[in-house]
């Protein structure tokens, strides 16, 4: 046991001692560190921890173009944030997403609603409200090049509290995904779907997290 520990140690003293010697930078050392460890996941807490036991609707909405280009887009994107929370929040309850996506189709003016007139419209103790600044699947001005992206501040309402005191949380950053996180993809045929599956289920993972503890890879 001491011998293996020894033998840990040493590589981690070489790697300081090099690193110091040629002046590395802190990025420098971050990235030696990496080398030698790899990427630690760290454990993060819910920003609010208030939904569990309640009933949630989640309420994505988006405009006029991204409605067009992705028809079903508040359906889709609904649906994999109520099941990040189901999974991942104890006792919580959701109104279907299907539900909330009929409620909007059959009233267009919803969004000039009040949060807490919506929640109660809904029967929901708690609007989860996503709303979409950009949502894509392609490169702009690019017909063939696809990239995933998805950007919101999301924001809970309690439907039991007057209107000017009803959000009680909003995210504490904007809530941003592309992928691929890298360079574009312009080499898979059918590619346009599966770009859009991995954007929204990671953009809907990362709208989840705010509500439970998590583990995620640190921000380089």
């Amino acid at each position: 046991m001491l011998a293996s520990v020894r033998r840990l140690i040493l590589p981690c003293g070489l790697l300081v001692a090099v690193a110091a010697s040629a002046g590395c930078s802190s990025e420098g050392m971050k990235y030696m560190a990496y080398l030698l460890f790899g990427s630690q996941d760290q454990e993060v807490k819910a920003e609010f921890d208030g939904l569990s036991g309640k009933t949630v609707a989640v309420v994505v909405y988006t405009d006029q173009r991204t409605q067009y280009e992705y028809p079903d887009l508040n359906l889709t994107l609904s649906s994999a944030i109520c099941g990040r929370l189901k999974d991942n929040v104890k006792k919580i309850k959701l109104i279907p997403a299907a539900r909330v996506v009929h409620y909007q189709d059959q009233n267009i003016y919803w969004p000039e609603m009040d949060k807490t007139e919506l929640g109660k419209a809904l029967g929901a103790d708690y609007v989860l409200y996503v709303p979409l600044e950009e949502f894509a699947t392609r490169v702009p001005d690019s017909s063939y090049l696809y990239r995933g992206r998805a950007t919101c501040e999301s924001s809970v309402y309690d439907v039991s509290k007057p209107p000017r005191e009803a959000r009680v949380y909003k995210s504490n950053d904007k809530i941003r995904v592309i992928y691929p996180e890298h360079e574009p993809d312009g080499t898979v045929n059918g590619n346009d779907r599966q770009i859009r599956e991995e954007t929204e289920a990671r953009f809907a993972e990362r709208v989840a997290w705010k509500f439970y503890k998590h583990r995620e890879k640190p921000a380089e």
